[in-house]
């Protein structure tokens, strides 16, 4: 960014001239020009894994598992891809089941009807317009096999991916997305198991790895998905990393760990950007993705979160975080299910204690983690929508950003050290630097004390 650009950008805020501000944004990601060509080049060459060709016969019984229906070009990218690999792999299509994980709560199944999927499917060719297409059903415990359980979640999977001779997962993950929740083998255990499967997984121990991450073990939401993927047999995934409009960034295939690790790779190199400071008093983050414009109460939400629970926080322990709000609120049931886990508590610890130990929806998920995230730093929503609302989600409210700096002060002092993030929803602050210029240890004039 140009210097005239940045000295626009800040002084647009009205942030006051006395406080040391720096800003910082991820660069623009550069979608990929020729997707159906970077999807066969994976294929042929997947990671950690034989191509499918050398996996399957002409009497293998496929099943693909999609997280979602395949109505967007880039899962339909990918499948072109994969049932073109199983057609020369001389595999008839009445052996090939297309399988669609079950919606979560923002999506409900009626949302997207098998016709429209028959439909789209019916652009792919001959080949794909003759395989099996089934939704699976968490509820329909007829269609479900027992895997055993693990770290106390029933392993409950759909019968065709338990059967399957070959098992694939084809998967998108948003940037900005939390990548222990995305990936190839939660597409399995979270999106063909049983309903009981999918409550466990949705309750707050396994949302507790983000709030005290462990910088040894996975994170049990990990480790629990990659086990019952295991056991289902999964054995090859092809996953792509998307923008806030669906246009494919990276495409990567192969073995599912492999395949899921490195979408995460490619993800945090396009999110992350570096930082002068180990640590801010203050932190202005825009709660909105790159391209899309404004941000709302449930934007801000997310925002707050990926700052202050980040695994290496830039926004120090009471540090204050403004959130600049540019649109009217969302309407949709994850941001009703927020607002009523919210408003419904006197206090950040009161939603914490009535949400913990349950299994939650995806906006009472986002409730809970931003009542961590207020435990640790005072949010401060900037702008004059909603201020009611702001107050009664626990946010500190004011009617624009420079009234929202006047109120930082009152925390941090005249002159604190501040950092503005744009696109807070897809933009990863991280500082690289020492602490110090000089490692005391490394010196070798010093000499340990002695004790005795």
């Amino acid at each position: 960014m140009y210097e005239e650009d940045r000295c626009f950008f800040i002084s647009s805020y009205g942030l006051p001239t006395r406080w040391q501000i720096e800003q910082t944004a991820a660069a623009a990601a550069v979608p990929l020009a020729a997707v159906d060509a970077e999807v066969e080049i994976r294929l042929s060459n997947p990671l950690n894994s034989l191509p499918l060709a050398d996996l399957c016969g002409a009497n293998t019984n496929v099943v693909i598992v999609c997280d979602r229906a395949p109505l967007d070009e880039a899962r339909l990218a990918i499948l072109r891809g994969v049932l073109s690999h199983l057609e020369r792999a001389g595999i008839a299509p009445h052996r090939v089941t297309l399988l669609i994980a079950a919606m979560d709560d923002e999506m409900p199944n009626s949302a997207e009807p098998l016709h429209g999927v028959h439909t789209a499917l019916n652009g792919l060719g001959e080949y794909a317009n003759c395989i099996h297409i089934a939704q699976h059903d968490p509820e329909d415990v007829r269609e479900l096999d027992d895997m055993g359980s693990f770290e106390g979640v029933p392993l409950t999977i759909n019968y065709r991916a338990a059967e399957a001779d070959l098992l694939i997962a084809i998967y998108l993950m948003q940037l900005g997305d939390d990548a222990c929740c995305a990936g190839s083998c939660a597409t399995i255990t979270l999106g063909v198991v049983g309903a009981p499967a999918r409550r466990e997984l949705r309750t707050t121990r396994f949302y507790d790895d983000r709030i005290e991450p462990s910088a040894l073990d996975l994170p049990l939401f990990q480790r629990v998905v990659r086990e019952g993927a295991r056991r289902a047999g999964l054995m090859f995934a092809v996953g792509a990393l998307v923008d806030a409009k669906g246009h494919p960034l990276a495409v990567y295939a192969g073995a599912p760990i492999n395949v899921d690790d490195a979408l995460a790779d490619a993800a945090r190199a396009l999110q992350e950007c570096d930082v002068d400071a180990p640590s801010y008093d203050v932190v202005l983050a825009e709660p909105n993705r790159s391209g899309r414009a404004g941000g709302s109460l449930f934007d801000a939400g997310l925002a707050a979160i990926h700052i202050s629970l980040a695994r290496t926080p830039i926004l120090r322990r009471g540090g204050s975080l403004i959130l600049p709000i540019g649109r009217r609120d969302d309407d949709g049931a994850s941001a009703r299910a927020f607002y009523n886990a919210l408003t419904n508590a006197p206090s950040p610890e009161s939603v914490i204690r009535q949400l913990r130990g349950r299994s939650l929806q995806t906006g009472e998920a986002r409730a809970y983690l931003l009542a961590h995230a207020m435990q640790r730093h005072r949010v401060i929503a900037a702008g004059p929508q909603c201020e009611q609302l702001a107050r009664d989600i626990h946010f500190l409210s004011s009617s624009s950003v420079r009234e929202a700096a006047e109120l930082a002060e009152n925390f941090t002092g005249k002159h604190p050290r501040a950092l503005i993030v744009r696109h807070a929803l897809s933009t990863t602050p991280v500082f690289r630097g020492k602490l110090f210029t000089h490692d005391a240890f490394d010196a070798p004039e010093l000499v340990a004390p002695r004790w005795n």
